[in-house]
């Protein structure tokens, strides 16, 4: 614990407090401590409802109740809890907004709760921080069984690309020579690396970030020799060692993004691949919007749902539409499906990107190695593939869930000694300020994948050994800061803060807990070679649905009110 954190409490407790959740309201006392805001009930009941400071998204504290005579503070969680806690002081009400205010926003991650945290009961296991060896998987994968791909520690000490992991899987016939030129072709030089190879026929997802093209139409011949020398590990062969072409479709490149992005990019001296430089493969544009416009999106979306819980008004089903929210997952189901055809179908390889390869491209390759291998969809396999695609290669969690920085929104609408509408007016420059510098980084780019795996929960009830209730306590845990395992932007930043020896990894505490989170339903029988589909899922975005679960509502109070995408 941060000595000087206690410090920030500048009140500790308050009793008969007033909890309102929903249409209930409960009597209580709530506590401040350096790391959660607790409510405990009065009415004898040993219930008590945790809110760690890092969930938290907005605070408001809100004019005196005429109703009730109490100073109202309204949170909203990253979990999409919304609760109001009403106090009888005005002074105890503000010195908890301040002390709130203080605590939810720390600047280092030794101050985050995980850091801290001591599981009240040990957990059963304490492999958590190893569930993921690259050697192990990429073996599992058949990488070793043949001379196609070869490990390299090119980037051992993280200065060839600080955002990649330090053992990547390359063709064998390209060198670290050939990688060290290539590497300067590829933003943050983040090559293409083998991500997976699939066990039905050899293809190969493989990922990268945007290439270095620019105005100049800039090439590199070293990029070029690495993606050939990808794209031909599995074309047959004749007897003198010639490629025999047309036994696969041609090759593709995924570029994630809109065309129109990824053509804008070219002013930044970046772009999209010149297809005449690419033999036998072809590109498409899955066209998924930046994290801008998906951080949008989910604000219209909760602005839908905001009010239904405190106020008993029905959601905003035009307005929920207008959010775009499940377009953008259509999409994403509509890029994976793309994918898991060109491997599995029309056995092609597939190279995926998108700007830097941290966001879109997590999605993409993840979703569709969820689809084209059963190991991914088991308890164990499915933390495998998010430490690989996701911790590993590079996903930026610190930035993308706001874990630093100052964006989370507090807003005191009361006169505090001085004009109300001057102090409203200052709150809302100070909200549009970090609106457009600290939050500009974050966005919900993980809570879509989750989105996405619950969609294909929902289409394949039987295809899946892990849960909902799985995936909403990794929505949950990703913002909560209680583990250490989401708290880093790259496997240097692990690295260098070594939180295997300071804190605990969520998947011991998942372990410890398996068995609320497995499927009943789950038959992996059906995952078997030459049953059924072989276990390959080619998933259909027409019966994508709001993760109503996720919003604490109700299937039905969600889903009943779908407007057509054509309206």
């Amino acid at each position: 614990m941060q000595p000087n954190r206690l410090d920030l409490l500048k009140i500790t407790q308050v009793q008969d407090a007033e909890l309102r959740k929903g249409q209930e309201i409960y009597e209580g006392t709530l506590h401040l401590t350096v790391h959660h805001l607790i409510f405990r009930h009065s009415t004898g009941s040993s219930e008590e409802l945790w809110i760690p400071y890092p969930i938290i998204h907005t605070v408001e504290r809100q004019p005196v109740s005429l109703q009730s005579g109490r100073h109202p503070l309204y949170i909203r969680c990253r979990d999409f809890m919304t609760l109001t806690f009403g106090l009888l002081k005005e002074g105890e009400a503000q010195d908890v907004f301040d002390t709130i205010q203080k605590l939810a926003c720390v600047s280092s991650i030794e101050q985050l709760h995980a850091y801290s945290y001591q599981p009240q009961v040990p957990y059963l296991t304490n492999n958590g921080w190893s569930i993921y060896d690259p050697i192990k998987e990429y073996e599992r994968m058949g990488i070793g069984s043949s001379d196609k791909w070869r490990f390299t520690i090119i980037n051992r000490d993280y200065k060839y690309s600080p955002t990649y992991p330090r053992i990547l899987v390359v063709p064998s016939k390209i060198s670290d020579a050939v990688l060290t030129h290539a590497a300067k072709y590829r933003s943050k030089a983040r090559i293409p690396a083998l991500s997976y190879l699939h066990w039905h026929n050899s293809a190969t997802i493989t990922r990268s970030s945007q290439p270095l093209v620019g105005f100049k139409q800039a090439r590199s011949i070293q990029d070029e020799k690495l993606i050939e020398s990808i794209f031909s590990s599995n074309v047959p062969t004749g007897p003198n060692g010639e490629t025999i072409y047309g036994s696969t479709a041609a090759n593709l490149i995924v570029d994630a993004r809109p065309m129109a992005n990824a053509v804008g990019n070219v002013a930044r001296g970046a772009g999209t691949e010149n297809m005449d430089h690419y033999r036998n493969c072809k590109k498409i544009y899955v066209a998924i919007d930046n994290i801008h416009v998906m951080r949008d999106s989910l604000t219209k979306m909760c602005e839908a749902m905001q009010g239904v819980d405190n106020f008993g008004r029905q959601i905003n089903k035009s307005a929920l539409h207008r959010s775009g929210w499940l377009k953008h997952i259509s999409t994403l189901i509509d890029g994976t499906k793309e994918i898991v055809k060109s491997v599995h179908v029309f056995n092609s390889h597939v190279l995926v990107h998108c700007s830097d390869g941290w966001d879109r491209t997590s999605q993409m390759v993840s979703l569709s190695e969820l689809c084209l291998d059963p190991y991914y969809r088991t308890f164990e396999g499915f933390q495998v593939l998010i430490e690989k695609d996701w911790v590993s290669f590079g996903h930026k969690f610190q930035d993308r869930c706001g874990h630093l920085t100052n964006e989370k929104y507090f807003v005191n609408l009361v006169n505090t000694g001085g004009n109300a509408a001057t102090n409203t007016i200052k709150d809302m420059q100070n909200k549009f300020y970090k609106s457009n510098y600290y939050q500009k980084e974050t966005s919900p780019v993980f809570h879509q994948f989750l989105d996405c795996v619950y969609q294909l929960t929902c289409l394949y009830p039987t295809r899946f050994e892990f849960n909902q209730e799985m995936l909403l306590e990794l929505h949950y845990h990703v913002y909560s800061c209680q583990f250490g395992t989401f708290l880093f932007n790259c496997e240097a930043d692990r690295h260098q803060y070594k939180p295997q020896e300071k804190t605990y990894s969520i998947w011991d505490y998942l372990t410890t807990n398996k068995e609320k989170f497995i499927n009943s339903l789950y038959d992996p029988m059906k995952d078997k070679d030459l049953v059924d589909d072989g276990g390959v899922l080619i998933p259909d975005s027409t019966k994508v649905k709001y993760w109503a679960s996720l919003f604490k509502k109700d299937d039905d109070e969600v889903n009943n009110i779908l407007i057509p995408e054509n309206m």
